[in-house]
């Protein structure tokens, strides 16, 4: 894809994108500023309603208390306790009540208006529904919602003293308005929310008061359960509304109100913004693309002069400059491009000259940090190994000069190779012997496992060479690996004058001393305690003996590297059992058997190490050892 086309698709993507995001987050941030609105309105009109049932019944309670605490009804109820219908008849018309009742101290009715039949089997069957007893016990007026028999009902209820000073009361009178339609209508009145607001009241879950359609009102009652109490959002023919839900105290969950707002249109006059920035956006977008077109143009002519210089750089061919005439970006480009040329023709120098005698991931981390050419070092955890010919003293006096270099580099060219197949650091040759190191930042993972593995493939591969070696008449090399992990120091080791980056510390020192103890156990690779607990569920090891060496005062646990887990043999596995099993018995102290076992095994598998160990328990066995903790201490380094 040419780049004219990179830069029109990229305006084309970019463009689109915006746009649509500023839909998007235009959208959504003004339907959730909406729906908090159009709920904080829900809740504001619930107040402003409960406050307005509460005046109604302040005025309701002002008007029966004025009539109850009138001297004429006093004296009628101190002398006339079994007839109050005059009085209810009146109470009812100036309150505008539907219905006024009155009790006496034993909940016998002695007065209602209006009075039918009807109305009196209906008072008889819901007296208890209302607070009659507490009005009577407590001689206080209590006020509320009532719900029973599919009707909803805003009462009160207050005590009938026959003097004022008295604690209690001769009777009780109820005084109670239904909320049907007419009651709402006067509720909602010709307030704003009228022509926004959905009001539903319903008891028992029915309605008995609203100002919906009827297909409206039966969803939300068939769907009452699932609505939930207080702020919420309902469906109706795939039109969203806004919802405050509640009841009132001691009524049930089947009695109280429910509130909705369409939402979908309150939000029409924000489509038609929305519509009208999407006709705009997509007119500046046709405008754009054919800017984008004659500007990506204007623009890849003169990058195609740099289009060969980085083919060029692609080859790793950096003998050749590229010609700018131009004074703007394009001419700092290619002034920029020929720097960098220069830069990466001085890098590939010092790379390719030093590569040769520094490990290339130390070179390349000094060329990236060039800051780190500075004497000094930190403390890092990391695994090192040490690998050192056996008797290469011995061979190397009868060889030519020649022979023996040429031998030595292709001993050395192969095992560096292996350490480098596991992400190891080739730290120095000393003579025939090798130190690198596994760790942070050069070696990813388990450091300790990449360097175990190494030396297992170090020993395959001279396994291989060491058959052509001896075709061509050169002798048997063999060879024997150290390998310990800890603590160590690791950076730029000398003077100002003259660096090496390595590492050093007393486990290096250990990791050298392992390599040299091969010889006492007959091994090929011997690791430490530490490394062990990193590669036990990989490798398959086995347990040589616990050791004290020169400048140590503890002793610690050796192992051997037989095989990776998976390819041990059963020989492999039937020798690390039997061999652990003597060192068992040696370390308890139990020399004579421990040196029957170690000398069985030693002839029936021709282990060096059961030798070793077998004449060591004879000697313990004559002479045996003071204050026995089972730990062997070297006496060579």
């Amino acid at each position: 894809m040419t780049l004219s086309a990179k830069i029109f698709l990229a305006f084309f993507f970019f463009f689109t994108l915006l746009l649509g995001l500023t839909l998007y987050i235009s959208s959504s941030q003004t339907e959730e500023f909406e729906i908090k609105n159009l709920s904080s309105k829900l809740r504001a009109t619930h107040k402003r309603f409960n406050q307005q049932i509460s005046q109604e019944q302040l005025h309701v309670l002002k008007i029966a208390k004025t009539l109850t605490t009138d001297q004429k009804f006093r004296s009628f109820l101190s002398q006339i306790k079994d007839n109050f219908y005059s009085f209810a008849e009146e109470i009812s018309r100036d309150t505008d009540a539907d219905l006024v009742f009155m009790v006496d101290d034993t909940l016998a009715v002695r007065g209602m208006y209006p009075t039918s039949e009807k109305l009196s089997l209906w008072v008889d069957a819901n007296l208890e529904k209302f607070p009659i007893k507490k009005v009577l016990d407590a001689g206080i007026e209590i006020r509320g919602m009532v719900s029973t028999g599919g009707k909803l009902m805003s009462s009160v209820a207050l005590p009938l003293k026959e003097s004022l000073r008295d604690d209690y009361a001769m009777g009780a009178m109820i005084v109670i308005k239904n909320i049907n339609g007419k009651w709402l209508d006067n509720l909602i009145g010709d307030s704003l929310e009228k022509n926004f607001l959905q009001v539903i009241f319903f008891s028992d879950s029915k309605i008995v008061a609203d100002n919906v359609d009827e297909g409206f009102g039966e969803e939300i009652i068939s769907h009452l359960t699932e609505i939930p109490s207080g702020s919420g959002m309902f469906l109706y023919k795939n039109e969203r509304f806004v919802t405050q839900r509640g009841s009132y105290p001691n009524t049930g969950e089947g009695t109280g109100y429910f509130y909705a707002t369409n939402l979908d249109s309150a939000l029409k006059p924000f489509k038609e913004i929305q519509d009208k920035i999407l006709v705009a956006g997509i007119a500046i977008l046709i405008v754009g693309l054919l800017f984008s077109i004659l500007f990506s143009k204007r623009i890849a002519r003169p990058l195609r002069l740099l289009l060969k210089g980085t083919e060029g750089v692609i080859d790793d061919n950096y003998d050749f400059e590229i010609k700018h005439t131009s004074s703007d970006e394009v001419g700092e480009l290619s002034k920029a491009f020929n720097h960098m040329l220069k830069g990466l023709r001085e890098k590939k120098y010092i790379q390719e000259t030093f590569g040769k005698y520094v490990h290339p991931s130390i070179v390349a981390d000094i060329l990236s940090n060039p800051d780190k050419i500075q004497p000094g070092g930190k403390r890092n955890y990391q695994t090192v190994l040490f690998c050192d010919v056996a008797n290469f003293t011995s061979f190397s006096e009868t060889m030519a000069p020649e022979d023996l270099i040429k031998l030595l580099n292709e001993y050395l060219g192969a095992m560096t190779d292996e350490i480098s197949n596991h992400n190891g650091i080739l730290d120095k040759y000393i003579g025939d012997a090798i130190m690198a190191f596994w760790g942070p930042p050069f070696t990813p993972g388990n450091h300790a496992l990449q360097a175990c593995l190494s030396a297992l493939n170090m020993q395959n591969t001279l396994e291989t060479l060491r058959p052509q070696w001896i075709s061509r008449g050169l002798p048997e090399i063999r060879m024997r690996v150290g390998i310990a992990t800890g603590h160590m120091i690791v950076g730029n080791i000398g003077s100002e004058k003259n660096l090496e980056y390595t590492c050093i510390g007393d486990t290096v020192n250990y990791s050298s001393r392992l390599e040299g103890i091969n010889k006492v156990y007959g091994t090929d690779i011997i690791i430490d305690i530490f490394t062990k607990k990193n590669v036990e569920h990989d490798l398959f090891l086995r347990e040589l003996d616990t050791i004290q060496v020169k400048g140590r005062t503890q002793g610690s646990q050796i192992f051997e590297v037989l095989a990776e887990q998976n390819n041990a043999t059963e020989n492999q596995r039937r020798l690390k059992l039997e061999y652990e099993t003597a060192l068992d018995l040696y370390r308890k102290g139990e020399f004579g058997i421990a040196e029957k076992k170690f000398s069985s095994l030693h002839h029936s598998s021709n282990d060096f190490a059961s030798k070793t160990m077998a004449e060591r328990c004879s000697e313990y066995v004559n002479s045996p050892p003071e204050n026995w903790l089972g730990v062997v201490v070297m006496k060579e380094k």
